[in-house]
């Protein structure tokens, strides 16, 4: 039963599709058709020199298989209905064109080894020769023979008749049936230079046809001999795109020719019909020859280039493989002979009798001949430097199924006396149980290393020395006792007597500012956790209340461990170069404070000024009214225009400088600039704000206006928007204000770079009131801007209020 059913339930899925296909198929042919039968002029009865819908009946079997033959047949037989032949003869010419259709298809896949793909020579000239003129014969001679059984005389004599039939035919199939295989050649173009290069050769392609076959007036010279000239961008196309855009191309010039041919222009129009058909079959398939068989030439040749290099690629890979052993016996051909020269040896230690085996390069590393190749545990844990013991036993217990290895640094009792390091790699082996079994590894003498750390951190020492002698602050902070050691220099830098400073972390941290304490702790965390350099700027408070700038760099110092053991930097007195950079802001300042001046000047002669005159004047003009009809229509027609202009002088005056922003108050100033620049260009500006904010300090609240002017005209001008969001509100002691629209966006870096001020002036203006801004915006991807301004309330500045 269950079988039933989804035999059922597949036979309902192929049936869908099977009927998708015919009603494709049909279509197809129907418009296909319906175009062929357009150029009557040069058509005798329902021949002509290009059939364009025979192409489609091919390529519909070569796609979809012999079964949609009933589609092919439906659709020649309903074009060839409707056209001016009697309907029998339809219904041979249908048949003619389904079995001609099946007939090349067969042809193609058992004689020549066809593949749709169209990416051999071979594949194009075997659709030329035996889907086109070969299996055109069929399609033409059934169909003379019925039309003229019939009693249809095309083209005045038999002959005539079928050679334009099977040219027709095989003219379609050269035309069309390629674009129908290789349409996923339009596809596959992403990159906008490709498009933009398609675009530009078709454009070429069809202004080239109109010049040639329109027989423009603009152009007294017959460019009959220039029938030609379209081949380059064959060729053109042939190189670039590929089979499928060079048929196209085709497609474009055999369209472009046939239908100026018919209305009477181009080269193809100075004999009879037959002829002029003859010649203009002959010229397509010239084209389509040349051009689909470089096509397929330089695709054929492309992939046999792919092939090489594949090959190549799967020869490299295999000589580095090779390669890669060779290093590899190499490497242990050296890790052999380092171990012969007496640097490190092998062990093998085994749990259940605690006896340790060690490989005879062990007396290289440990000493005379008397020391043991096989001992217990416990006498090698004896022979371990006592500071060290607990960590070489911790480093065993830590050993799991899951954490199977240990790396350990070491001090090791020579039967000498003497003292050695030793740096062991091992690996545990377990039982099912979680038990440990066994334990080998590698152990190398790493005396010389040490040494060579000892070296470094000599130099270090002394580096530091030549530090304090340069009166640069040092400091040293031993992380495992907390005492925290200073220079002189350093004690002077943070305002302290020799000897000021106290010793502990905690002492520092009472004389860093307040403000700017935790993000230096965050900084000294990181270095305590990662061990890398670090660096930072920060304020100190002077024992007299004065604020100096302080510039660090320090480094934590790991034991073998990895665990924090000291910290050693220095200290840079940076006051006078923060007091210079805090002058150039007080001078940027001032720069937009005597901006903001004159535009609040600009605003008031305007608006006082220059809109009371025109407004007087406006007056004036309406004590016209009493004159002609004429004459009052033109009084009202200026006082109008006189009343328009003083409107847009008194908005350039709000743009210039609100006074909105005084008597309503920040929020509400902004949201009325935006209602009203909104009403003037016609766009949906979405104000929204927290009502329940205090009173905002006039100089933040100009930035804010100012970052809302800038970022709206921008959006208006650039982005082709109809809507913007603005939006104010106050969270955790800060004003946010966020713009957002969804229009064109654009490229961050490229208007950075760009003449224009406007980011730098928005930039400039949240920074001096200590604010941060983030813009976000991509091309064709919409903007959004968030402005971050701190602001606490009751230590603001004067609020603007009316």
């Amino acid at each position: 039963m269950i079988q039933a059913v989804q035999n059922q339930t597949l036979a309902r899925r192929i049936g869908g599709g099977y009927l998708v296909q015919l009603s494709v198929v049909v279509v197809a042919y129907l418009v296909a058709g319906k175009l062929g039968q357009a150029t009557t002029n040069i058509r005798s009865s329902n021949l002509g020199p290009v059939w364009p819908a025979y192409g489609i009946a091919l390529a519909a079997i070569l796609i979809c298989g012999y079964r949609v033959w009933l589609g092919v047949a439906a659709g020649a037989f309903v074009v060839a209905f409707f056209s001016p032949v009697p309907h029998i003869a339809a219904l041979g010419q249908a048949a003619g064109a389904t079995l001609a259709a099946m007939t090349g298809a067969f042809l193609l896949h058992r004689t020549a080894n066809f593949h749709p793909s169209l990416s051999r020579l071979s594949d194009v000239l075997s659709l030329i020769a035996l889907g086109g003129f070969g299996s055109s014969i069929v399609s033409a001679s059934i169909g003379v023979s019925v039309l003229y059984a019939t009693r249809v005389h095309a083209y005045s004599g038999l002959g005539r008749a079928w050679l334009i039939y099977w040219l027709g035919d095989a003219t379609g199939v050269l035309l069309v049936t390629p674009i129908a295989l290789r349409f996923t050649d339009f596809l596959k173009l992403r990159e906008q230079a490709r498009i933009a290069e398609l675009a530009m050769l078709l454009l070429l392609v069809g202004t080239t046809c109109l010049v040639i076959f329109s027989d423009l007036p603009a152009i007294p010279v017959k460019l009959d001999v220039m029938a030609f000239a379209v081949l380059p961008f064959i060729i053109w196309a042939a190189i670039r795109f590929g089979v499928g855009v060079t048929a196209f191309s085709i497609l474009i010039v055999a369209a472009i020719a046939t239908i100026e041919t018919a209305l009477g222009s181009g080269p193809f129009t100075s004999n009879t019909t037959f002829l002029n058909a003859v010649l203009l079959d002959v010229f397509f398939g010239i084209l389509s020859i040349s051009g689909l068989s470089l096509a397929a030439v330089i695709a054929e040749r492309e992939h046999a280039d792919r092939e090489r290099e594949q090959v190549v690629s799967k020869q490299a890979a295999m000589e580095a493989r090779l390669k890669a052993d060779e290093a590899l016996r190499e490497s242990e051909e050296r890790l052999r002979l380092a171990a012969q020269a007496g640097k490190m040896y092998a062990y093998e230690w085994d749990v259940a009798t605690d006896t340790v085996v060690r490989s005879k390069e062990s007396t290289n590393v440990l000493g005379p001949t008397d020391e043991p190749t096989l001992l217990t545990r416990q006498q090698l844990l004896a022979r371990v430097h006592s500071d060290d013991r607990a960590k070489f036993v911790a480093a065993v217990k830590d050993l799991t199924p899951e954490n199977p290895t240990t790396l350990i640094t070491y001090r090791l009792l020579r039967a000498d006396g003497s003292v050695i390091w030793l740096e062991e790699h091992g690996r545990a082996f377990f039982d099912a149980q979680g038990r440990m079994l066994r334990m080998i590894g590698m152990v190398a003498d790493a005396t010389e290393r040490k040494r060579a750390e000892e070296a470094l951190r000599a130099s270090e020492e002394r580096l530091r020395l030549a530090q304090q002698a340069a009166h640069i602050g040092t400091f040293e902070w031993n992380i495992q006792t907390g005492v925290d050691t200073w220079t002189p220099e350093l004690e002077a830098m943070y305002g302290l007597p020799p000897g000021g400073f106290g010793g502990t972390q905690t002492d520092w941290e009472n004389l860093v500012h307040p403000d700017d304490l935790q993000g230096v702790l965050r900084l000294v965390d990181e270095a305590l956790k990662t061990g890398r350099p670090m660096t930072g700027e920060w304020r100190v408070v002077w024992p007299d209340r004065s604020v100096h700038w302080i510039a660090g760099r320090w480094q934590v110092l790991m034991n073998e461990a990895g665990e924090p053991l000291r910290m050693v930097g220095v200290n840079v007195d940076i006051t006078d170069r923060k007091v210079a950079e805090e002058a150039l802001a007080g001078m940027n300042r001032k720069l937009i404070e005597a901006q903001e001046q004159e535009r609040a000047r600009i605003g008031r002669e305007l608006h006082d000024d220059i809109n009371q005159r025109l407004a007087m004047l406006a007056v004036e003009l309406e004590q016209l009214h009493d004159n002609p009809s004429e004459i009052q229509s033109r009084v009202q027609e200026l006082r109008k225009q006189t009343t328009e202009i003083s409107d847009d002088v008194q908005a350039l005056s709000h743009e210039l400088h609100t006074s909105k922003l005084e008597y309503l108050g920040v929020f509400a100033g902004i949201g009325s600039w935006c209602k009203e620049i909104g009403e003037r260009h016609r766009i949906d500006i979405n104000f929204t704000s927290d009502l329940t904010t205090p009173p905002i300090p006039l100089e933040i609240g100009v930035c804010l206006f100012r970052v809302v002017q800038e970022a709206v005209h921008n959006a208006i001008k650039h982005s082709e928007t109809r809507r913007i969001e603005v939006q104010l509100r106050t969270e955790s002691d800060e004003i946010h204000l966020m713009l957002s629209d969804a229009g064109k966006g654009f490229d961050i870096e490229t208007a950075r770079q760009s003449k224009g001020l406007g980011l730098t002036s928005m930039q400039e203006r949240v920074r001096l009131v200590n604010g941060s801004i983030v813009i976000q915006s991509k091309p064709m991807s919409g903007t959004n801007i968030h402005v971050r301004v701190p602001f606490k309330c009751g230590h603001g500045a004067q609020q603007a209020t009316g």
